[in-house]
């Protein structure tokens, strides 16, 4: 027993004292060699404690030493994510501690070459009504190259950008959930997104406030909104001069302008109202739908709200859907028949087709 008690003596006088085997040397990171800058990429460590201790590891990845962390049981392979923000070669090596303190020396190094790749942002973006409620864009690749993908942004009136979506295409439909705003694409190239050198908005047009007379008043009796502004306008309707530029007109329909209802009226209508002397031509037909509220949905076309006139009883607010096929909204905000006119505003929706009106 003397005898037994003396041999294990060491051992015991060993563990008393606390020492212990440092961590072995880690194995040589394993990941990728060649890599594209602002990409996160990912690397494997290991690394056995003699004694079966879990161990924290440290990287240098050719410059930058990280912090301490990712535990891991002895022998238990760990993933360690990084990012390369510079082009370069880099010889990333790992270390090893344990629970005391131990250090390991560090591993043989792998070397990384990290490479930037041209970027650029997206060209001849445009956009058009895939419904009356979705919008589709398009655009070319950067003259740079192809990017891995293209994020879409949008930003609807009043609010700040989301991602719309994202997308390897260059092509995308988009639906807005009735609002409206303005639309950027990004390029994504690696961990970068170029921003777009052009935007594209379905942001109504906007028309501040627009006097426009009666039929038989002496004041211009036709509105319009021209291309490229779509800025309203008001327009003499006694010749055919301005036929293409009339999309309504203000008239009671009866000789005179006494009332008592006004109405807005599609300029087709205008050469038979007995209100006034429209010489006959092409006059564009335009429909209404009356709106309880200005930020309210406008209805698709062929709903039986749409009407060839709208009743203008005083303060109101109307969609027109104009002959080219594009939407506005008439708010009219005060009558005054004794001058035989009316204030309107209104908004323009520039994508032909669309039928959003927010504001």
């Amino acid at each position: 027993m003397r005898k037994f008690a003396l041999s294990v003596l060491p051992f015991v006088l060993l563990a008393a004292c606390g020492k212990q085997s440092p961590p072995e040397k880690p194995i040589t990171p394993v990941g990728p060699a060649s890599c594209t800058t602002g990409v996160a990429y990912v690397y494997k460590v290991m690394a056995v404690h003699p004694e079966g201790q879990p161990l924290e590891f440290q990287l240098d990845w050719g410059g930058t030493v990280s912090n301490w962390g990712n535990w891991a049981a002895s022998g238990e392979t760990v993933a360690v994510s990084h990012v390369f923000d510079t082009a370069g070669t880099y010889a990333t090596a790992a270390r090893a501690r344990d629970s005391a303190g131990l250090l390991s020396d560090w591993s043989d190094p792998l070397s990384v070459t990290a490479v930037s790749i041209p970027s650029g942002p997206v060209r001849n973006l445009s956009l058009m009504a895939e419904t009356d409620s979705t919008v589709r864009l398009g655009w070319s690749p950067p003259i740079e190259g192809v990017p891995n993908l293209y994020r879409v942004m949008f930003a609807p009136v009043g609010q700040s950008p989301v991602v719309a979506l994202e997308t390897g295409d260059t092509t995308c439909v988009h639906d807005p959930a009735g609002m409206t705003g303005e639309y950027r694409v990004l390029a994504r190239f690696g961990g970068i997104h170029v921003e777009p050198e052009e935007t594209l908005s379905t942001t109504p047009v906007q028309s501040g406030a627009t006097w426009v007379g009666e039929l038989s008043g002496p004041d211009k009796p036709g509105c319009g909104w021209p291309a490229p502004d779509r800025v309203a306008g008001t327009y003499d309707m006694s010749d055919t001069a301005w036929v293409d530029l009339v999309e309504f007109y203000v008239t009671d329909f009866k000789a005179g302008s006494n009332g008592p209802t006004y109405y807005l009226a599609s300029p087709d209508l205008a050469p038979a109202d007995s209100g006034g002397s429209v010489p006959a031509g092409r006059w564009h037909v335009t429909s209404f739908a009356e709106l309880a509220d200005e930020q309210g949905p406008v209805p698709p076309v062929g709903d039986s709200a749409w009407k060839s006139t709208a009743r203008v009883p005083g303060a109101m607010v109307a969609a027109c859907h104009i002959e080219q096929g594009y939407f506005v909204m008439v708010k009219v905000t005060q009558l005054r028949i004794q001058q035989e006119d009316l204030r309107l505003q209104a908004w323009f929706q520039p994508v032909q087709g669309l039928r959003l009106l927010r504001h």
